[in-house]
């Protein structure tokens, strides 16, 4: 297993989308959102850890992700701080509807767009499991769909 900077940029990203979340979270005075079906909470709880976890770590054997080109490098550095700038601005808001859903999808994109200009087919599974179950049970909460 090699760790190099982008597994310790990878790390850095992760902190502060955890840091901004508990922030936005204890300022917000929301309250956390499960759904009521225990198999969408298994969902967004494994999607979400796998994808932190595969954005540092490369659990997978043979498994080594890096970027195609210097553009996707470039990308990568330029998406990665603004999406977690936009995610730190939603929490900022007013909680309408379609705050919430921003809320609910930031964090899927950043790690989809990780996995694509990483080239990492496990991460881009996850996060779309975490993507899809994390705005199910935002619309959920939001939309009154129990």
């Amino acid at each position: 297993m090699n760790f190099g900077w982008i597994n310790a940029v990878n790390a850095a990203l992760v902190l502060l989308l955890l840091l901004i979340s508990v922030v936005g979270q204890k300022r917000s005075g929301l309250p956390a959102i499960k759904s009521r079906h225990i198999v969408w909470n298994v969902l967004e709880q494994s999607g979400r850890y796998a994808c932190m976890a595969l954005m540092v770590l490369p659990l997978l054997p043979r498994l080594e992700f890096g970027f195609a080109s210097a553009a996707n490098m470039v990308a990568w550095l330029v998406l990665s701080p603004l999406l977690l700038l936009v995610y730190a601005v939603l929490w900022t808001r007013r909680k309408s509807k379609t705050v919430l859903f921003g809320l609910a999808l930031v964090p899927a994109v950043l790690f989809l767009c990780c996995a694509v200009l990483l080239r990492h087919p496990a991460l881009a599974v996850f996060a779309v499991l975490f993507g899809v179950s994390h705005f199910a049970i935002t619309a959920e909460n939001t939309l009154g769909t129990r």
